[in-house]
């Protein structure tokens, strides 16, 4: 995490809030914010880890937390990932994700939706995780980008 806050005028206007150690490298496209208050980073070992802020004892203090998403196999590789918030009047939080599985013979990239249609859980990252569309593609996309 990365928080601005104002120190000086000939001080840099970011400071580090909070570091955490990930078990693999990602890249560019490995990163996308989740809803309103949460950022979602996806390592190239499969690895999805959930930063946030969360108050406790009256102080706001960061927390990272992994996210155990379904179907993604161990030794795929995450290429992307992106999230949004559904459109009114089905609202609630969609996450896509890009891998590459290697079967020994050839890569093949698979797109993974993820969402919940239950009430009261359409925002819920641990139970979105769970709901998966699995999609085999043709191509492997590196930048995964959403639109209306």
């Amino acid at each position: 995490f990365i928080g601005s806050q104002a120190v000086s005028a000939q001080s840099y206007p970011f400071v580090e809030d909070s570091f955490s150690r990930f078990p693999s490298q990602s890249n560019i496209y490995g990163l996308c914010q989740a809803g309103e208050q949460e950022l979602l980073a996806a390592t190239l070992k499969g690895k999805v880890v959930c930063f946030r802020y969360q108050e406790l004892q009256h102080k706001v203090r960061p927390v990272a937390k992994e996210v155990q998403f379904t179907y993604i196999p161990v030794d795929a590789e995450i290429v992307s990932i992106d999230a949004f918030n559904k459109s009114s009047p089905k609202r609630g939080l969609v996450v896509g994700i890009t891998f590459i599985k290697d079967s020994g013979d050839k890569a093949t990239p698979f797109l993974n939706i993820y969402c919940d249609y239950e009430p009261g859980s359409e925002f819920n990252l641990e139970s979105i995780a769970q709901s998966c569309l699995n999609l085999e593609l043709q191509f492997t996309p590196f930048q995964l980008y959403h639109t209306e």
